[in-house]
């Protein structure tokens, strides 16, 4: 009986409505969710960039002043030096308008450039040849120090066209000459790109993983900061930006040399701001999250929904439906199939949320990771510079106070009648130092304008004073570093220069002190709290410092926090490290960080925990209840049926598989349909239309599961090509976290077992096919590489698996605790078999197809496992034996073996004579042997006591022999050692070495039947042995007569 078309038509439109609302559900999901995503980024990205605005005018204002007064101590050097030179010509220390001693003003003042300039621009002198027009109008600032007597303000001149850059001061000579200093200001320029430069600012903001800064002119629209160098200086409009989003404070999308972006616009001055996130950025990010979050609900509504089809389908066919209908008003509800369906969906339900906050939490970590990795090493490539940059700073300060005291060496020098309080005065203010002091040979201060007068040489060397005595020793110059002075606690150094005497020798030397401030603040901008003060690294994100000297704070947003021990505001010991990547807790307060480690301090990037989370809980709730919407419509349409629809009838058609698919009643009460043992076993799957309910979602879940674990796999494989370089699962496939049970672990530990397992399942399938091809031996291989790389991937993974959050493997390992740790849960008899039947292939002690005898049990092998060995005794009877079990075994395919005789001899006897007696009677016997293919062969002594000792001999031959060549040697070695009087087979012991007689006729005789014996016993055996082989080659032989 077949059942009605009419049954068959409302049953398929039920099941199209199913199917159409899993794609219904499917759009409708996939498109809230990924405008939620872009939704909550962009809001994300919105605080972000409104933090990083508000705070980049303050950032701008003290870079302003930075460079404000990196320009004052400049131009207050050069003119200095401007001054040095007028004061040499008002007080007759040697000066001459000559080209030569410009040259070697020059020299003395380490400058481009000396000149002697008259008024009207006329030169008069001049140490090197100048670009420069005197007589132009735009050095008329120089001109104002001929009114005021005061050193000139600076004049730069730039013309990038003729390849002129410089800066120029001048000093009043008289009243109608001046000198004026030429010099290059690249120095200048270098400190200000280092510290207070708009890229100096800007280079340090970034906005999300790959987010920036840039700014642009709000006059020419000219890129005047980009973090790609090639865009600085391009037109803005030629580069794509529409101008008239340009607008203080708006939030607009911008197209920038090809590349979309997410911007938020700050006009400062005549300057615009732009905050910027690539595009591409966000999507790729929105991309990954949604794509999991809608695979795992696909899987899970089409599970549900094919379950319900799959039951109704069988139901149809079994004629069952009626059995479980409850009348729920005008609706018919479905027991069986309701309560399974709803055990699906809620099972379903909890995986989605769940895989929603990981996917949420996981991205939110790992891009925020990301971020703080690149923050960190970019502060990381920071600090190495601006730590030269320091040095560089210190050197040139160095060689400034050394230049002023050369200067005011060379001019007491020049003018001993200087050497006066007021001179040495005038002198200290023209440098702009704060003390000079003129010593003589003796180390005794002779003149300075200090207010005490008294002053020599300390011979304590831990005086500040004592290291100028090697002034007075031959060396030229001495720079002392900076040291707090005593009496104030301010910074201050000195600086001494030898003098000497017309002929050439020392007599005295020149201080000059200064106080150091300047090189102080100069220092300090490139100290790390300078450095780090301006980071910002995402919402509320900041940089700290940790001291490797002391393990200190060196630096932190909160000053209450900065100076004191890492370890007791709330970092662990294990933190404070480089490379680390996890949560800290400072000031009792959780933040996500990154460290790395410069030659100084570990530097931190730290994100707050309830900025980085923020999006994970919204979202997930969204998604949950999307996810629980289009379930519970699934479910309905699954467990309701309307009244009218008629009950399907019992199908009589055959079913084929009977055999082996059967309804049984479990111990619940519910009946249900399974598989037959032996067919469970058979290597043959049952056809689709065959299988149960449970069996089709089984292969519809292993479906799924193999689909998402390829995918892994290939994503995996080719995750630059897929997702782009710095791409989070580039980060977290690099294995930059922290090691231990976190998110990234857990990541890792997934993906990679999913790559070993699909590289595992290729290789199982190859090893199938190629034992249908190779010998027995190869196809033994095979199939024991088939459950070695299935057993090998478990164990693999599970050891990759331990390291990865953290577990001491090698500890492990090497102390037998993984195996302990098995034998404890009760598994010794499975690590056992495990082990024996390696030892078994490895060793080759039989494979497929031999014959082989263990304790009662003979027969052919049919398999050799992993756990156990299968061998047929002949009789169809399959034998399975633990490989464990497994001892003694008896291979009768082998084609040689070897006989071996161990001999006990009194270990009085003389080895010496029993070895030659062996020497001259073993090739006899091998010739009264046939049984032996080659030998036999003495192997020494292989057992000592304090009364014998034993002997071995050994012969080749069949296996079939070995037992009756064994026999037959030990007979032949004890008439041997017997007709030679080998203790303890002899009747005395003493031997004649000459006597050599031999044997009687009747002892002769006596041997030569005996022997006959032997053999005729050896020939019957071997008759039977020949018959035996006959019949084997040809059954159908008849016997001889």
């Amino acid at each position: 009986m077949k059942m009605p078309r009419t049954l068959f038509r409302k049953t398929n439109v039920k099941i199209a409505l199913l199917l159409a609302i899993v794609a219904v559900s499917m759009v409708v999901m996939g498109v809230l969710l990924s405008g939620m995503q872009e939704s909550l980024s962009r809001s994300s990205y919105d605080t972000e960039m409104e933090e990083e605005a508000s705070e980049l005018k303050e950032l701008l204002a003290s870079a302003e002043e930075e460079a404000s007064q990196n320009k004052e101590t400049f131009d207050d050097i050069y003119q200095s030096k401007a001054m040095s030179v007028a004061f040499m010509a008002a007080n007759d220390a040697g000066f001459e308008a000559t080209d030569a001693k410009m040259a070697e003003y020059r020299q003395l003042l380490d400058v481009d450039n000396v000149l002697v300039v008259k008024s009207d621009g006329t030169i008069v002198a001049k140490a090197a040849e100048t670009k420069a027009n005197f007589s132009y109008a735009r050095f008329n600032y120089l001109r104002e120090c001929l009114a005021t007597g005061e050193p000139s303000r600076a004049v730069e001149i730039e013309l990038p066209g003729e390849d002129w850059l410089c800066r120029y001061y001048a000093a009043r000579l008289d009243a109608d000459t001046m000198v004026v200093i030429e010099q290059n200001p690249e120095e200048l320029r270098l400190l200000d790109a280092e510290t207070s430069s708009t890229e100096s600012v800007l280079r340090n903001i970034s906005v999300g993983q790959n987010g920036y800064v840039f700014a642009l002119s709000a006059q020419t629209y000219l890129i005047e900061y980009h973090p790609d160098a090639d865009l600085v200086g391009r037109d803005a409009l030629d580069a794509g930006i529409d101008v008239a989003k340009l607008e203080d404070g708006a939030v607009a999308q911008l197209t920038l040399d090809g590349e979309e972006l997410y911007c938020r616009v700050s006009l400062i001055g005549d300057t615009y701001y732009v905050c910027a996130v690539p595009e591409s950025d966000m999507a790729a990010s929105r991309m990954v999250t949604v794509a999991v979050i809608l695979f795992v609900f696909f899987a899970v509504i089409a599970t549900v929904t094919l379950y319900g089809i799959f039951v109704m389908r069988q139901e149809e066919r079994d004629g069952h439906a009626n059995d479980h209908l409850v009348r729920v008003g005008r609706l018919r509800y479905n027991r069986e199939v309701g309560k399974r369906a709803a055990i699906f969906t809620l099972v379903g339900f909890i995986a989605i949320v769940a895989v929603s906050f990981y996917m949420q939490t996981l991205f939110a970590l790992s891009t925020q990771s990301v971020v703080n990795k690149e923050r960190a090493s970019s502060i990381a490539e920071t600090i190495d510079r601006v730590n030269d940059r320091a040095d560089e700073l210190t050197v040139q300060y160095d060689e400034r106070y050394l230049s002023k005291a050369r200067v005011a060496a060379y001019i007491l020098e020049a003018n001993p009648a200087l050497a006066t309080k007021p001179k040495m005065q005038e002198l200290a203010d023209v440098l702009q130092v704060s003390g000079v002091y003129l010593f003589d040979g003796s180390g005794s201060m002779m003149v300075s304008n200090a207010p005490y007068e008294h002053f020599s040489l300390s011979t304590d060397e831990t005086d500040q004073s004592f290291a100028f005595w090697q002034l007075l020793q031959g060396v030229d110059s001495y720079v002392q570093e900076p040291t707090e002075d005593e009496m104030t606690g301010e910074l201050v150094q000195y600086i001494g220069v030898a003098t000497y005497d017309d002929a050439g020798y020392t007599n005295g030397f020149v201080q000059v002190m200064v106080h150091a401030g300047r090189l102080e603040e100069l220092l300090r901008s490139v100290q790390i709290d300078h450095v780090l003060d301006g980071v910002k690294a995402g919402s509320g994100g900041f940089a700290f410092a940790v001291s490797k000297a002391d393990g200190t704070i060196s630096y932190y947003p909160d000053a209450s926090i900065q100076g004191k021990q890492a370890t007791e505001v709330g970092l662990k010991e294990s933190q404070i490290r480089g490379g680390y990547d996890d949560y800290i807790t400072i000031g009792g307060e959780t933040f996500y960080a990154s460290s790395v480690e410069t030659p100084d301090y570990f530097v931190y990037v730290a994100g707050p925990e309830g900025e980085l989370m923020a999006q994970r809980l919204p979202l997930t709730l969204a998604t949950g209840l999307i996810a629980l919407s289009c379930l519970a419509v699934v479910f309905c349409l699954i467990a309701f049926e309307p009244e009218h629809m008629p009950a399907p009838l019992r199908s009589m058609t055959e079913d084929p598989s009977a055999d082996r698919v059967f309804e049984i009643e479990t111990p619940s009460g519910r009946r249900t349909r399974t598989e037959s043992a032996a067919s469970r076993w058979l290597n043959r799957s049952l056809d689709w239309s065959h299988m149960t309910p449970e069996q089709k979602l089984g292969y519809v879940l292993r479906l799924f599961v193999g689909v998402s674990v390829v995918a892994v796999f290939f994503s995996v494989l080719f995750k630059d090509q897929i997702f782009g370089t710095n791409s989070v699962f580039g980060y977290i496939l690099g294995g930059g976290w922290e090691r231990g049970l976190n998110i990234f672990a857990l990541t890792a530990s997934v993906m990679t077992a999913c790559v070993i397992f699909t590289l595992s399942w290729v290789v199982q399938k190859v090893l199938h096919l190629l034992s249908d091809a190779l010998s027995a031996r190869g196809e033994t291989v095979c199939r024991l590489l088939v459950s070695l790389t299935k057993y090998g991937a478990i164990l693999g993974t599970l050891y990759w698996c331990l390291a990865t959050v953290g577990v001491d493997t090698g500890t492990l390992l090497a102390s037998a605790g993984l195996l302990t740790l098995a034998i404890s849960f009760g598994a010794k008899d499975l690590v056992t078999d495990l082990l024996s039947g390696l030892f078994i292939i490895f060793e080759g002690e039989f494979r497929v197809g031999d014959t082989i005898s263990v304790g009662t049990n003979t027969g052919t092998v049919m398999e050799i496992g992993i756990r156990t060995t299968k061998i047929n005794d002949g009789n169809d009877n399959v034998i399975v034996l633990r490989n464990s079990a497994i001892s003694n075994v008896v291979n009768r395919t082998k084609l040689d073996s070897f006989a071996t005789i161990d001999v006990e001899v009194s270990v009085g006897e003389d080895l010496p004579h029993l070895e030659n007696v062996l020497k001259e009677a073993l090739p006899r016997i091998a010739e009264r042997q046939p049984m032996i293919l080659d030998g036999p062969f003495y192997r020494g002594i292989v057992a000592l006591s304090t009364s014998t000792m034993t002997i071995r001999v050994i012969a080749r031959c069949s296996e079939k022999n070995r037992s009756a060549l064994e026999r037959n040697l030990k007979r032949e070695m004890r008439l041997l050692l017997t007709r030679h009087d080998i203790a303890p087979y002899q009747l005395q012991f003493e031997h004649d070495e000459d006597d050599h007689s031999p044997l009687s006729e009747g002892e002769a005789d006596e041997l030569e039947g005996a022997d006959s014996f032997v053999e005729s016993q050896d020939a019957s055996i071997g008759k039977y042995d020949e018959k035996r082989a006959k019949k084997d080659k040809d059954p159908d032989a008849r016997p001889e007569a």
